[in-house]
């Protein structure tokens, strides 16, 4: 009897890291297809005067037992004040993927966090974004995302990591090599920050934008591509933004853009944040009111029109 318990000792620890190694990262044709994501930022989150109020486990919990009728996939912005109990509620409320933010690229925690995450749940972390318009915007430098992409592949080789720009960027040859480097595309694109849109344009000019870019990603770059942000905001009415232009812009954009297995996007964004534009504000000039508006979900949890619009989802 010892020797067969010492039998089945021996092939239970050989086979333990063999079943962990199937339980692969999930490969980016299944990601693109088979995902509905949307961008989330935690209703428990907010930054005022500079200073960060962390996002809670029940809260988050509260958030995605919420998104998850309507949504299976999940983009995050950061993995540290409290945003790194995401990869755990969602597999417990059984998301089919999760794509983690990395919002400073020289922070350690975060990429320690989204490391041990991809570690944890490989079923269900499909890819890491290094940063968020960061470039554009100047926070940091394209050797920083490297650097930062380097330690994920060297402890997660099969994990996809990507960065996040406007979708400009990407056509600037000074950034072609550092696009092309990456596992995916994940751009934004947003038609409401272009001169030529005002609160008179009709959205299908917007809807023309986003798809007329998604072929010209397609024919510069020979990569995956998934639109991390585009949309309009439900307000303020004074701006010409309504809940009845947001569902306009979506049922026109759903029924209008070029699904494929390389190619897709993601609603922007799962719920309003009434804090944006004043901690906008602080750093950027302009008017920055429709920065609280832009959620698929007011703040206080109730659905707008567009949720409404949505196919039903294949869960």
């Amino acid at each position: 009897m010892k020797h067969i318990i010492l039998i089945l000792m021996i092939i239970t620890l050989w086979l333990g890291p063999v079943t962990r190694a199937h339980a692969v990262n999930p490969s980016l044709p299944d990601l693109i297809q088979q995902t509905r994501f949307i961008a989330y930022t935690p209703r428990s989150f907010a930054i005022t005067g500079g200073k960060v109020r962390a996002a809670t486990a029940t809260g988050i919990r509260d958030d995605l037992t919420l998104l998850r009728s309507s949504f299976n996939g999940l983009i995050t912005y950061s993995a540290t004040s409290g945003l790194e109990a995401v990869p755990e509620i969602a597999h417990e409320l059984a998301y089919r993927a999760v794509i983690l933010g990395i919002w400073d690229p020289s922070s350690d925690t975060e990429i320690q966090n989204v490391i041990h995450a991809a570690q944890k749940y490989p079923g269900l972390i499909a890819a890491i974004i290094v940063g968020n318009e960061g470039l554009y915007t100047k926070r940091y430098l394209p050797q920083d995302v490297q650097k930062a992409r380097q330690r994920i592949k060297k402890e997660c080789p099969t994990l996809a990591v990507t960065t996040s720009e406007p979708f400009f960027l990407y056509f600037e040859k000074e950034y072609s090599q550092f696009f092309t480097s990456h596992d995916l595309l994940m751009p934004n694109v947003h038609p409401v920050f272009e001169k030529w849109f005002t609160a008179s344009t009709p959205t299908r000019q917007g809807v023309d934008m986003v798809v007329q870019m998604a072929e010209k990603f397609q024919t510069t770059y020979n990569k995956p591509l998934l639109i991390k942000e585009t949309g309009l905001p439900s307000g303020p009415k004074d701006q010409g933004f309504s809940p009845e232009r947001q569902t306009l812009f979506w049922s026109e954009l759903l029924k209008r853009f070029p699904f494929s297995p390389n190619q897709s996007l993601a609603c922007f964004e799962a719920f309003d944040a009434p804090w944006k534009p004043q901690e906008m504000a602080a750093t950027l000039p302009g008017n920055h009111a429709s920065e609280a508006f832009w959620g698929f979900f007011t703040q206080d949890g109730k659905g707008k029109q567009v949720v409404d619009a949505l196919p039903r989802l294949q869960k």
